[in-house]
């Protein structure tokens, strides 16, 4: 038994300075019992690797813990972190897919919350209702974000973190168009207020192209492939995607009106190239930091990416790019932002779901998100966390918080998968020029009606 014990902790240490993990929190009781557990999480963005390393602090505290229970049991975790591009994602969901179809599942998993209903569904993931109510530190987490939690009204999964996806801006090609300096400070306020519209971006874009300062077709960069951003657009149009019942609706005047936004964007001021879809996101970051796009939009985590992964020094971020929300999609509407939250779920193969419960609760610390939020450029799911030095003191942090009071998520909904795929299919279409506005709303819509059927309110 002790050259089990001792050809372990070999192993652990192996493991460590393999993976660079400073510590594990793997403490052996003398004649105890060392219970082996996994996790998997994913950036897929490079800086918010403590989405992993959180859970291994977590592992810390735990061990102690049961240490001063008096407990015989510690824990070892081994805990992985995904990175990539967006489709990495895809890959990493059907790798858990696949290992919960074959009872292989890790004890706890990192993901999209939209992965809950389909998740829950199938029996992958179980309850945690019952833990939220156990452990004191869950009823720090903010109120709102357990909307984005629950299936069939039960909470599936414990918030890590919360971004929004604001617009960004050249500040000093706004000088270069004759904008005051205190106009450009202005400028988040003015879209908040409605006075500044999606189609304004369109129309100063064109400006800026025709002046020769920025390159044709990168006057309005968005998003490279298939993601929760483009459903920002539908919502500033005024659509809806799920009705008071929590069934999924599709507005298709709203759609229309984002479709032609985008046909405008490409074919109409040509400030958007229609072969975007598709473009290497490291080529689409590059050429954000190499100040070659006016206006742009992406998640409050790429303002970490373009300092740690892209090496803009921060000052010079400062200087050049100003953020606010996604502007209506007319002036005197409401401009919005959407949110992600990426959340912890424990699967129903874990032997060790308690200890799972325990571990993710000694995670939802302020501290811990903290560091996790201000290190990745995310925002703070914790009521307590703004108030800690770290967070308090980041400039961009706080900067961007306002943005959750107009936040709205993605449905919980086992269907929405069959919902995104029509809207995305027809939307990249009218993007490169394949379907004409009123073609694509009703490509999408009759390929809802044959996947979804009554599943799904078409008004």
């Amino acid at each position: 038994m002790r050259g089990r014990i001792a050809g372990s902790v070999f192993v652990l240490i192996t493991l460590v300075a393999a993976y660079g993990i400073v510590h594990t929190g793997l403490t052996l009781a003398a004649g105890g019992q060392t219970i082996q557990m996994t996790a998997w999480t994913i950036g897929p963005d490079e800086p918010s690797y403590y989405r992993r390393d959180n859970l291994l602090s977590a592992v810390d505290a735990l061990n102690k813990q049961l240490a001063a229970e008096g407990s015989a049991i510690q824990v070892k975790l081994d805990a992985t972190f995904t990175t990539g591009g967006g489709e990495a994602w895809g890959a990493y969901k059907q790798r858990f897919v696949l290992a919960a179809q074959s009872d292989k599942a890790p004890d706890i998993i990192g993901s999209g919350h939209e992965d809950i209903a389909a998740w829950a569904a199938a029996g992958y993931v179980v309850p945690l209702d019952a833990y939220v109510k156990k452990y004191p530190e869950f009823s720090d987490v903010i109120p709102t974000l357990w909307s984005a939690t629950k299936f069939n009204g039960q909470i599936y999964a414990i918030p890590q973190d919360v971004e929004a996806r604001p617009l960004y801006f050249n500040m000093p090609l706004l000088a270069k168009l004759g904008w005051s300096q205190a106009r450009i400070t202005g400028l988040p306020k003015a879209i908040e207020s409605g006075q500044f519209s999606l189609y304004d971006i369109l129309r100063m874009a064109k400006d800026a192209q025709d002046k020769g300062l920025v390159p044709a077709g990168h006057g309005w960069w968005i998003r490279p492939i298939n993601g929760p951003d483009y459903y920002m657009y539908y919502e500033a149009f005024g659509g809806k995607m799920q009705n008071a019942e929590g069934k999924l609706l599709l507005d298709s005047k709203a759609l229309h009106d984002e479709y032609q936004f985008f046909y405008d964007a490409v074919f109409t001021y040509k400030v958007t190239p229609k072969d975007i879809i598709g473009t290497d996101w490291n080529s689409w970051h590059e050429t954000f930091v190499g100040k070659d796009v006016f206006f742009s939009q992406c998640g409050t985590w790429c303002w970490a990416q373009w300092t740690k992964q892209y090496k803009m020094p921060a000052d010079e971020l400062w200087k050049t790019y100003g953020f606010a929300l996604v502007p209506p999609g007319r002036q005197g509407g409401k401009p919005v932002t959407l949110s992600h939250p990426v959340v912890y779920m424990i699967s129903k193969a874990s032997q060790h779901s308690d200890l799972a419960a325990r571990i993710l609760a000694l995670a939802t610390t302020p501290q811990l998100n903290a560091r996790h939020a201000v290190t990745s450029g995310h925002l703070a799911v914790l009521k307590d966390e703004a108030r800690v030095p770290q967070y308090a003191q980041d400039m961009f942090a706080k900067d961007t918080f306002y943005m959750l009071g107009f936040t709205t998520f993605l449905p919980n909904n086992k269907d929405f998968g069959s919902y995104d795929q029509a809207i995305w299919q027809s939307l990249s279409a009218v993007i490169a020029g394949q379907m004409t506005p009123d073609q694509a709303v009703q490509t999408a819509i009759q390929q809802m009606k044959t996947n979804l059927g009554t599943n799904v309110v078409i008004q």
